[in-house]
């Protein structure tokens, strides 16, 4: 049985955080494709050194070049709108989890449904 993808856009809020809890119960079953938050740096460090998400992004490009020095090179790191929008239309992704407060979710969520 092939492993679910899940991308989780907003990975580092309350919502985002208890779904990682409940995945890493469930490895063989689930994997982390993307990852995406505002600008929690060091819990979303911690989360891509534990789940090994494909992507991240995050909100500003000095962000993405910070975690990038941080994170190993076969994760690519994006950032700004279009970032959100690759991460929640990777196609790696069987799921993608909306945990975005306000209109930021919509571009995302309307890239999730074309892809």
């Amino acid at each position: 049985m092939r492993k679910k993808q899940i991308s989780i856009l907003g990975s580092t809020g309350s919502i985002g955080t208890q779904a990682l809890q409940i995945l890493e119960r469930f490895t063989q079953k689930f994997s982390v494709a993307a990852l995406a938050a505002k600008q929690n740096l060091k819990l979303l460090e911690a989360q891509a050194k534990k789940f090994h998400p494909r992507l991240i992004s995050v909100e500003t490009e000095a962000a993405a070049q910070e975690l990038k020095k941080r994170l190993p090179p076969n994760i690519k790191v994006v950032f700004g709108a279009d970032g959100l929008e690759q991460a929640a239309s990777i196609k790696a992704a069987d799921l993608v989890l909306m945990a975005l407060s306000g209109s930021a979710g919509l571009k995302p969520l309307l890239a999730s449904i074309d892809a």
